[in-house]
């Protein structure tokens, strides 16, 4: 029997797709470069797919894959349920990514996104009783549609805690820092004591690290004390914009505080010309950075070798006097800033303007992240096997 050009085709490819399956190197680098959607599906055609995709080793070159192709992550308005929203860098536009609702959350307050990491991010859920404000603090997965609700921590009296994501080098390490309130010194008089405690992934579990000098503070417009980015291996938070003594407070992996004063600024300066209460702290390609807004320009400071450098002062060209900056995050030389009504980007190289695609809905304490695909699980990787 003749074979027709279609049947020559079918036992060709086959024979192909054959031969690279066989070599697992090659499959898994075929399949790590496809969407978590897509990888997802191929999990049910038999147990040798699910293994190939289900391993340690393949989680992180999808990982390295995804990183090529980044994106952001955006949840425009807060919401009980949390609407999130991929943005390819470029086009900007809005496309619905997952809607995070996990069973088990407070179900009076609405979830706000504080980062963003390895294709995971975490979120807070506000609880609060009579004395206590506290956090549930959810670990999701918004391509696999995993939750993981964290541990409670200790209570902390009087006010909320802060908390600060860190992670790496490991894809499957991350850590939670949360400082909180104990009390007052004094029998209830003077300055209130902080401590702090962390959670591990590798470990599942809160551990006590001692007393910490400061709380992190609410940025500008922020409903939380939760601001803060990652960078160089370090958690930076804002502590004080008192002019001209503002300081932060960093944390390292190993558990390491410091305190750093933020950049000076002249006090013969006019009062709007100094540290303003409009400040931000972002992530400029792997280097804590300050961007402080003024009435009509801002500054961008860029953390170097122990001190503050400048970066660059430029004016809002673009921007209507009545539209406020809610929220600001980075991606290498590209900053957000992000209205209530638009989305704006500002490239420090060029030092040009973009008004990006418009939101679904007003923005309303909005969050905006650097953000990857990947296959985490929400425990950071603890279930998965090597290769």
């Amino acid at each position: 029997m003749v074979e027709t050009r279609a049947q020559h085709r079918r036992r060709v490819t086959s024979l192909t797709w054959n031969k690279v399956e066989s070599n697992q190197d090659v499959f898994q680098d075929v399949l790590s470069r496809l969407s978590v959607r897509s990888i997802r599906s191929f999990k049910t055609v038999n147990r040798y797919w699910h293994a190939s995709v289900s391993n340690k080793h393949f989680a992180t070159i999808h990982l390295a894959q995804s990183r090529k192709k980044p994106s952001y992550i955006a949840c425009p308005r807060v919401d009980k349920a949390m609407k999130l929203y991929l943005l390819k860098p470029g086009k900007f536009n809005y496309r619905h990514h997952a809607t995070v609702d996990p069973p088990g959350r407070s179900a009076d307050h609405n979830m706000h996104m504080i980062a963003s990491f390895n294709g995971l991010v975490c979120c807070i859920n506000q609880l609060y009783d009579e004395h206590e404000v506290d956090y549930q603090i959810w670990i999701c997965n918004p391509s696999t549609e995993e939750t993981l609700l964290l541990p409670q921590g200790r209570p902390s009296v009087w006010t909320e805690p802060s908390i600060g994501v860190a992670y790496g080098p490991d894809i499957s390490e991350y850590k939670i820092f949360r400082i909180f309130c104990v009390g007052k010194r004094n029998a209830g008089k003077g300055d209130y004591l902080y401590e702090c405690e962390v959670y591990s992934s590798s470990t599942g579990a809160w551990r006590s690290i001692g007393p910490v000098l400061h709380l992190p503070m609410y940025v500008c417009f922020s409903p939380h004390r939760s601001d803060h980015v990652f960078a160089g291996g370090k958690i930076y938070w804002l502590v004080s914009l008192e002019d001209p003594a503002g300081i932060m407070l960093s944390v390292d992996m190993e558990e390491n505080f410091e305190v750093m004063e933020l950049p000076y600024y002249s006090t013969e300066l006019r009062e709007e010309d100094r540290i303003t209460v409009a400040t931000y702290l972002i992530n400029l390609g792997g280097s804590p950075s300050l961007v402080v807004l003024h009435a009509d320009y801002f500054d961008v400071w860029e953390w170097k070798e122990a001190s503050w450098v400048f970066v660059i002062a430029d004016e809002f060209d673009f921007m209507d006097f009545a539209e406020i900056v809610l929220f600001m995050t980075s991606s290498e030389k590209e900053i957000l800033f992000v209205t209530d009504s638009h989305l704006w980007s500002y490239h420090l190289d060029t030092r040009k303007w973009k008004k990006r695609g418009r939101p679904p809905t007003r923005f309303t304490n909005p969050a905006i992240f650097p953000f990857t695909e990947s296959l985490l699980p929400c425990n950071g990787g603890v279930r998965l096997a090597g290769k």
